[in-house]
């Protein structure tokens, strides 16, 4: 005989696919006849960004450039030079998933590079990155809400989890006319620029939620091509974006991520030498993960007062996904800068952050280094770079741990730095922590239940109750399946509300 189930559902965000894929950087590379001999490299980098992705039912094709940037001192006039080459590259991923409406989030990362000149003119690089994407799908989870039937004795617990609402990305594009202003110098090349971009607020309505943050775009340029003269400049860039989202509403808890995926910054002044203008094209990728709290009564266990109960199985993994509160930490530590000493900071900034989050059973916490990169004078005046590690921890304010996982996002706000002797310079990173907290619990729920009508469950049908010595800590649970009975008669026959017996004692059995 099978025995039929009350059955519910709740969506889920599954991740289908994890992968990626390395990108080798093999040149060997001469300077534009533009640029002036190399007298010391200072620093080389891949700065690899993505220009478009495609997703299908089965493949990820991911498009993009990396542009390789070379600092160096040139022989003449012992400044800062920059010169850069351009190199597209292609991946695509084979993805395996009956899943339909995938969504990728793609990110790339600098794995290694190692450049030496060969002659002041004549490079050797060699170096890779890796194109690393995730592949989310809305899958559906299905569960055991109820067994009917008048021989039926069932346990359930209820589950407070998150049900994907919605996923939706959506592309948009941040142009921008800046104007650095005529109390600086006049800009006439960019040796370094650096945007990134933050949410303040995200405001959800029927199937869109509305975006409202902040750009920052910082420039390292030169201000005088002879002598190599430097000044930076940051702007702030407030915008407002509408993001389309199947599924979300003002209750749903939101799960954002945005991706800078490549942006150009090009100077007015090449075609007028007057001119403060710089002009700004980024594209940016949002992706929200949408999802709403329900409550969810589930089938731990059950048996039959009649027959024996064959049940199947299967692991259900819920979930409840809430914020992290937004934290700002300050990291500070005094470095050294080399044997050369320092006399004035050029440019301070952050050019990775590596992190990993745990949780000991005691408490959760986030470690991780700050990559600092100065660019600066030496005793000498002669412009030098180093990189210099701060090491942050971070605990956040999260009474109960157990089953807890969080997904962090730690970005850089600022980055200072104090002069404190001829070769020690003070950092402090100004961090901004936030995230969510997922707690997570695998159950064991019921499936399908089935029992042989030929092979009854043998009682004691010549007394009303049984006496039944039980020790401190069974269940009444166990007790009414060995005789047949329920909980729910034990507990009246008794006159108990607890579920666990709490001393040795003796209890009647209803049979």
């Amino acid at each position: 005989m099978e025995y039929q189930l009350e059955k519910d559902n709740c969506f889920v965000c599954e991740n289908v696919f994890e992968g990626s894929s390395e990108q080798a950087v093999d040149l060997d590379f001469s300077l534009p006849d533009y640029c002036p001999d190399i007298e010391r490299i200072l620093k080389c980098r891949i700065c690899p960004s993505v220009m478009s992705k495609n997703i299908s039912a089965d493949r990820l094709d991911v498009d993009g450039v990396a542009v390789i940037r070379l600092y160096y001192l040139d022989s003449k006039k012992q400044a800062v030079r920059l010169c850069e080459h351009t190199t597209p590259f292609s991946c695509s991923f084979s993805i395996k998933s009956p899943a339909q409406d995938l969504t990728a989030v793609v990110k790339v990362k600098t794995e290694y590079l190692n450049c030496r000149a060969l002659t002041p003119r004549r490079l050797d690089i060699h170096g890779a990155f890796s194109v690393c994407v995730s592949v989310f799908a809305r899958s559906q989870q299905e569960y055991c809400t109820s067994m009917t039937a008048p021989d039926i004795q069932q346990k359930k617990h209820s589950e407070l989890i998150s049900c994907l609402s919605g996923i939706g990305q959506q592309q948009f594009s941040i142009s921008e006319v800046l104007d650095i202003g005529q109390g600086k110098g006049l800009p006439e090349s960019i040796l370094r620029s650096e945007f990134s971009i933050d949410i303040e607020s995200a405001k959800a309505l029927s199937d869109k939620v509305m975006l409202k943050g902040e750009a920052v775009l910082h420039l390292l340029y030169v201000t005088d091509i002879e002598t190599g003269s430097q000044d930076t400049m940051s702007f702030n860039i407030p915008y407002t974006q509408v993001i389309d989202v199947q599924g979300i509403s003002d209750i749903s808890q939101n799960d954002i991520k945005l991706e800078v995926m490549n942006y150009d910054v090009a100077l007015k002044s090449e075609y007028d030498e007057s001119s403060t203008l710089v002009t700004l094209d980024a594209k940016i990728c949002a992706t929200v993960f949408a999802y709403n709290d329900k409550t969810v009564d589930v089938i731990d266990d059950a048996y039959s007062t009649d027959y024996d109960l064959e049940l199947t199985e299967k692991n259900c993994r819920f979930s409840h996904i809430s914020p992290m509160p937004d934290s700002d930490i300050s990291v500070k530590q005094e470095v050294k800068t080399g044997d050369n000493g320092i006399t004035k900071m050029i440019d301070t900034w952050c050019d990775s952050i590596n992190s990993i989050c745990t949780n000991d059973g005691n408490s959760l916490s986030a470690k991780g280094k700050i990559n600092c990169c100065m660019l600066a004078l030496d005793k000498d005046g002669v412009p030098f770079y180093a990189e210099r590690p701060l090491e942050f921890t971070f605990k956040p304010d999260i009474s109960d741990i157990s089953d807890i996982s969080a997904d962090m996002d730690i970005s850089c706000k600022n980055l200072s730095f104090r002069i404190t002797g001829d070769n020690t310079v003070e950092l402090k990173a100004d961090l901004k922590i936030k995230g969510l907290v997922t707690e997570s619990k695998t159950n064991r729920c019921i499936v399908s239940a089935s029992a042989d009508e030929e092979k009854p469950r043998v009682k004691d049908k010549n007394a009303a109750l049984t006496l039944y010595y039980a020790d401190k800590g069974e269940t009444l649970w166990n007790i009414a399946e060995k005789y047949c009975t329920s909980v729910e008669a034990v507990q009246l026959e008794n006159d108990l509300t607890d579920d666990v017996i709490q001393a040795h004692s003796m209890i009647l059995i209803p049979m």
